[in-house]
């Protein structure tokens, strides 16, 4: 267990660098209403880049470094394809990250 543990949290590592590559990393916070929100993804209150960087890679590290249980399922590709659609071919390393992350947590 402790070896999925190690490669989400580099996985974790290269979503945070292609995230900043990519311009989509941020040093201001979304207000904690947003950090709070209960809609899939707080779609309703944030970014998809904002989730990953506030909620999903906070959680996930949280979880690895504990080793903690992981989560059996991951299946935010989907939803990256329709998020970051408009970035038109830089976005290659970004979705591979994710693609690598949903492959690591499908149990």
């Amino acid at each position: 267990m402790a070896n999925l543990h190690q490669e989400v949290l580099r996985e974790l590592g290269i979503l945070q660098l292609e995230l900043q590559t990519l311009g989509l990393w941020s040093d201001i916070a979304p207000s904690e209403d947003a950090l709070l929100s209960t809609e899939p993804f707080c779609c309703d209150l944030m970014g998809f880049g904002e989730w990953l960087q506030w909620i999903f890679i906070p959680r996930l590290s949280y979880l690895a470094e504990r080793e903690g249980e992981m989560p059996a399922k991951s299946g935010i590709y989907p939803m990256a394809e329709e998020a970051f659609r408009d970035l038109d071919g830089t976005t290659k390393g970004l979705m591979g990250s994710i693609s690598r992350m949903d492959g690591l947590l499908t149990r």
